[in-house]
């Protein structure tokens, strides 16, 4: 078990790890595609805005279109190798997030074109946004998520345990609209973490149990297994 902050108390065993990886690979070549989108639309973007061009404008907004459509195939295919559960809204402040870095990128982009500044500082300007995009989207999935499985183990908020370490699953209501998931460590106290029911799919829980657990690990409710 460990926080995703650091400090491992008992590592993954290296087959599961190979077997996430095998399916993170899956979809590499959409999320490649979203980044490549994202790049091209900052470069084409930021001449645009600068130096206006219909060519400069066509070209952001195909680039634009490709970025988004990798993005949503990107968290198809991630739904075979990961189930997440998320705090409500996670997807409206994650949009929020982007577009204020956007404007706030596209703002300096103008003020810099304003002042003429040299090639290198506008370079400077295009790789310092799309690291400040992907660093932004890794801290969104920390603080956000609030219950994750995947081939390696299970996430309760921040503390990861490796499915050898896990004995049982579980899921009971605990109130109007909220359900209580958790996860039985074998020699470590219960992690539990309430999340609301609009952010949680039984079927999906149920389906992702099933493809991630490893044999003889169930999910159980308040009355017994859970279907």
């Amino acid at each position: 078990m460990r926080n995703i902050d650091g400090g491992f108390l008992a590592a993954p065993d290296q087959a599961s790890l190979d077997r996430r990886d095998q399916d993170v690979r899956k979809g590499k070549l959409a999320l490649l595609l979203t980044v490549a989108g994202g790049f091209v639309a900052l470069i084409a973007g930021y001449n645009a805005l600068v130096d206006f061009s219909p060519v400069s404008l066509v070209v952001t907004m195909i680039a634009l279109a490709v970025a988004v459509g990798g993005g949503v195939l990107t968290k198809h295919l991630m739904r075979a190798v990961r189930f997440r559960v998320h705090k409500p809204n996670a997807g409206l402040v994650g949009a929020a997030k982007l577009t204020g870095l956007l404007v706030a990128f596209f703002g300096i982009a103008a003020l810099l074109g304003s002042i003429e500044a040299p090639g290198a500082l506008r370079v400077v300007l295009i790789a310092g946004g799309v690291g400040t995009i992907a660093y932004v989207k890794s801290l969104h999935d920390q603080q956000w998520v609030l219950f994750e499985l995947d081939a390696v183990g299970v996430r309760v908020e921040r503390t990861i345990v490796p499915w050898r370490d896990v004995s049982r699953l579980t899921t009971d209501p605990v109130g109007p609209g909220m359900t209580r998931l958790g996860a039985l460590p074998v020699n470590a106290a219960p992690l539990y973490v309430a999340v609301q029911d609009s952010e949680l799919d039984p079927r999906l829980l149920a389906g992702a149990v099933g493809r991630f657990a490893p044999q003889g690990i169930l999910l159980t409710g308040g009355q017994g297994p859970a279907t």
